[in-house]
């Protein structure tokens, strides 16, 4: 088997991923949390593990075609987005969201599927960008196009609202107190979404000037 540090790197992310998503889609227990598919972690985090198991998939492939070790990687700007996204998780829940559970809540803020999930996915995505991702070419890396998806995201709850029903086991329409209308009113909450819309492209060039620097040290990207 041809495996470069970059494929090894990227197996483990895969599983901790994958593994925090079946608990929490509570697959493992033989049903499947429909529910859960509203939520923006569960949504960034699907993305990531159908992308970087396509990226192993192709990788080995690939080594196998050419008997010599060999990875994939989507393109710059991609690579970018993807990291920013599974990156909002982790920064959201553990710097807005924990600090607003009470231990009354019966929500289990320590539990393994929600660090698997809030945590160890978004660093280890994180990481990957700064050591291993193919960052070479700077002139693709474009911030301010990765908000996009995060937006996209809100419309989806939006609608979502309009269409549906309470969020089950939830009690809201909204997946997050910081979007919910019905609570804070449309004012509050686009001033809400444009704010960490200009968080989230300020993150997006300091993960390209972090890139920037990075670049020369990259051993692994091949």
């Amino acid at each position: 088997m041809y495996l470069t540090i970059k494929n090894i790197f990227r197996f483990v992310l895969v599983i901790g991923c994958g593994w925090g998503l079946a608990l929490l889609l509570g697959l493992f227990e033989g049903r499947f949390e429909l529910n859960q598919l509203v939520f923006y972690t569960i949504q960034s985090n699907l993305l990531v593990f159908f992308a970087y198991l396509y990226l192993l998939i192709k990788s080995i492939a690939k080594s196998l075609s050419l008997k010599q070790a060999w990875s994939a990687d989507f393109s710059p700007n991609s690579m970018g987005a993807l990291t920013l996204i599974i990156v909002i998780t982790g920064l959201i829940y553990n710097f807005i969201l924990v600090p607003t559970i009470s231990d009354t809540s019966g929500y289990a803020v320590n539990s393994f599927s929600d660090i698997l999930v809030h945590t160890f996915t978004p660093i280890m995505v994180f990481v990957d960008w700064i050591i291993f991702a193919n960052t070479s070419n700077m002139k693709k890396i474009k911030p301010w196009t990765w908000a996009i998806l995060p937006l996209l995201y809100w419309v989806f709850t939006i609608v979502r609202a309009q269409i549906g029903g309470p969020i089950a086991g939830f009690g809201s329409y909204y997946p997050y107190f910081f979007i919910d209308a019905d609570q804070l009113g449309w004012t509050r909450v686009i001033i809400n979404v444009l704010v960490l819309l200009l968080a989230f492209v300020l993150f997006g060039y300091l993960m390209k000037l972090i890139a920037w620097i990075t670049n020369r040290f990259k051993p692994f990207t091949k």
